[in-house]
Parts: structure tokens; C-alpha cells; sequence
């Protein structure tokens, strides 16, 4: 099975019925087996990075209106995403509810 193309495409499949968030994103991967990956969070981040590249999801943010996507072009987008992820990973921080990034 390759985890990231399930991934993918359970991340693409979820953005057409609701909003989908960074921890979402991390725990598909856990459920597709990639609980055992290395940098867990920085790799579910470069997932979200590259369907943000490729326009298959928008990254943003939720507010009280709804979803508001991010004021930069989707390459802008994608290195903040991965960025992001890194730091997290990196200072061994946990990714909570809304953190980093939402999806539409």
C-alpha cells in the first residue's frame, strides 16, 4: 500500500464535504500505518504542501464567517505549511485542533 497516495486521496475526498485541518491530515496518515514514519508531522505536511501546489485543496483558515483561504499563491501557501510542520516536528511540539493550517 503507499500510505501517501491514501493520503491523498482521503484528504481530497474529505475537503469536498467539510473542512479539513492539519490534524486530520496527520491522523489519515496514522490510520494508513504511518504511525511508524519518521517526522511524522513534517511528512504529513508535505502532503498537504503538494495538493495545495497542485490546487487540489486550499489552505486557510476558520473563522466564525466560515473558511477564509490564505492572502498568497499557492507555492507561498505550501512553503508555509512545510515550514510550519518543521518547526512543530523540530521543537517536538504536538499539532492540536486548528493549529497550522485548514483545508477546503
Amino acid at each position: 500500500m503507499d500510505i501517501d497516495h491514501e493520503v491523498r486521496e482521503s484528504v481530497c475526498d474529505l475537503t469536498r464535504y467539510d473542512y479539513v485541518m492539519m490534524t486530520d491530515v496527520i491522523g489519515i496518515m496514522v490510520h494508513f500505518g504511518g504511525k511508524e514514519y519518521k517526522n511524522l508531522i513534517s511528512r504529513a505536511g508535505r502532503i498537504a504542501a503538494q495538493l495545495v501546489r497542485e490546487g487540489k485543496i486550499t489552505a486557510g483558515d476558520l473563522r466564525e464567517d466560515g473558511f477564509a483561504a490564505w492572502d498568497s499563491t499557492p507555492e507561498e501557501s505550501a512553503a508555509r505549511i512545510e515550514r510550519e510542520t518543521r518547526e512543530y516536528e523540530e521543537s517536538g511540539r504536538e499539532v492540536d485542533f486548528g493549529d497550522i493550517a485548514w483545508f477546503s
